[in-house]
């Protein structure tokens, strides 16, 4: 069923009986009129959309909604538009009203206890089994990921306020939308489409970042064998996907393996761009995008059963993407969900993974999930009556 619900809160269910890539062309058509589109895109949509099997979670595999007011915060201006007059006028005096307060002071910063070694012995068996695999050939990247549970619920906008004082990323974002909410700081662009300019990032090799100067870190990524080699084996990846869209001579590797500081953590950073192929969209490009856990080696059939061999629960949003579309501007925005906080109504947790490689040791790529999680974990604000 795809569900719609307008603004007067009536909800409209409809059998899905077309691909979800036409659904969201159509919504786009329709909707955009209204101002920027945003949506949430599920780590097994790849999966539905080629008719693979895969393991069903609770959150939407494609959610797409078009705010009824939409407020743009620039330098020197901010900018509220709406779908009716009475509810953008009200958010306009709201804003006008506090423009001036001095909020910081009343913004909870009681934050949750986390325990980032939890179930660790369980998580170095699975690499440990994802190693062993790729030295018999199956494939030859790995990303298994861990789940760490979190004692109460979470207090997401506060989150938002610490957690990005603390952090670099590339995108931030949070919602709250149709049960599910999630805080980010992504630390990377899955896919931006702007005009017919594609481009990807690939981010992969990993050091925790003890050094206010990035030199020890640049030194220490590019001379260790296995961060390297994860990096390589991600611009490979992302040049095969990007040649599904666009021309193979127009793809190019820019600042290549350049450091990229992200919170805590330093990465290897490659930038990949290309000029789209006249016919093709983002919705085109998503799904190549979208759950590639094994990088290359493996038909995506593959990819699917490794992922239900390494993780004993089913991916909901982790490492899906969440959305930005503007038709007007022709802009087309995949953000990669890492680096989050999520919560629905049942359960509150982190969730982070590691690359693995036949190089790979069972204890590195457990230190460095707590490596990730640690730009997260200490900003979990505890939701509180008041909040």
């Amino acid at each position: 069923m795809a569900t719609r619900i307008n603004q007067e809160g009536k909800k409209e269910s409809h059998i899905v009986d077309k691909p979800l890539d036409d659904i969201a062309r159509a919504f786009m058509s329709e909707y955009s009129v209204h101002g920027k589109i945003f949506g949430q895109v599920g780590f097994n949509y790849s999966a539905h959309t080629s008719g693979q099997a895969y393991n069903p979670g609770k959150w939407p595999i494609l959610s797409l909604m078009v705010p009824c007011v939409q407020v743009a915060v620039s330098h020197d201006s901010i900018t509220v538009a709406g779908y009716t007059e009475d509810n953008t006028m009200a958010i306009f005096d709201f804003i006008k009203a506090h423009l001036t307060l001095d909020t910081a002071g009343s913004i909870p910063s009681c934050y949750l206890p986390v325990d980032l070694k939890a179930d660790g012995t369980d998580y170095e068996n699975r690499v440990e089994r994802a190693i062993s695999d790729i030295k018999n050939g199956k494939y030859i990247k790995a990303i298994p990921s861990r789940m760490v549970s979190l004692p109460e619920r979470v207090d997401m906008l506060a989150t938002l306020f610490h957690g990005r004082q603390a952090n670099t990323p590339a995108r931030t974002f949070t919602f709250n939308h149709i049960g599910t909410q999630a805080t980010g700081f992504s630390p990377e662009v899955l896919l931006s489409i702007n005009g017919r300019t594609v481009f990807t990032e690939a981010l992969a090799g990993t050091q925790l970042a003890c050094e206010a100067d990035t030199e020890p870190t640049r030194n220490k990524l590019l001379n260790d064998p296995k961060e390297v080699m994860e990096h390589c084996i991600a611009i490979q990846g992302s040049i095969r996907r990007l040649s599904q869209v666009c021309p193979p001579e127009s793809i190019a590797v820019k600042n290549f393996m350049s450091i990229m500081p992200r919170g805590n953590v330093h990465h290897l950073f490659s930038h990949v761009t290309g000029n789209l192929l006249s016919g093709k969209d983002g919705w085109d490009a998503l799904p190549g995008l979208v759950a590639n856990i094994t990088v290359p080696g493996l038909p995506s059939q593959g990819n699917m059963g490794a992922i239900r061999a390494f993780e004993p629960y089913p991916r909901d949003l982790y490492c899906g993407a969440v959305l930005m579309l503007d038709n007007g501007a022709q802009l087309f925005e995949a953000t990669l969900v890492l680096r989050t906080v999520f919560q629905d109504k049942d359960r509150q947790w982190l969730q982070a993974g590691a690359g693995v490689t036949a190089l790979s040791s069972p204890e590195r790529e457990f230190a460095e999930t707590c490596e990730k999680l640690g730009s997260v974990a200490p900003y979990v604000v505890v939701a509180t009556g008041s909040s």
